[in-house]
């Protein structure tokens, strides 16, 4: 097997950038949101930190970051940060739908044509592949 041309690179890691590194960011959201939820009411102190601790959504939480942090290094490793960072950006458009739909948040329309920007930033940041004539 041929090693991989940069643009298949390019496309392999802008493919893991967009389907891995949101995700992850969207289920470490969902899980700081269910921690947050178990931990409310308590005051901040070393009894906090220890039942954090043991909370199975906590443990979840600090799981997917290191999953997130492999991924994200996995896509360094491939694509320049220039390129790659601006789809980071799509988490933020889940974890609007996720406010909404998993936790019935209300959204502003300014929520919405944020979002929108937020869409058209990363697509206008996006690589410019040559194709061959």
């Amino acid at each position: 097997m041929s090693p991989a041309t940069p643009a298949r690179r390019l496309d392999a890691a802008w493919t893991a950038t967009f389907a891995t590194v949101p995700l992850l960011g969207l289920a470490y959201q969902f899980c700081a949101e269910r921690t947050a939820a178990a931990l409310a009411g308590r005051p901040l102190d070393l009894a906090w930190f220890a039942r954090a601790a043991v909370e199975p959504w906590a443990q979840a939480l600090v799981a997917l970051e290191i999953a997130s942090f492999v991924a994200w290094m996995y896509v360094l490793s491939r694509a320049e940060l220039s390129v790659a960072f601006p789809l980071v950006a799509v988490s933020y458009l889940l974890v609007i739908g996720l406010g909404w739909f998993g936790f019935h948040e209300a959204i502003d329309p300014i929520q919405v044509v944020g979002a929108l920007a937020i869409l058209a930033g990363v697509w206008l940041l996006r690589p410019q592949v040559e194709t061959a004539p």
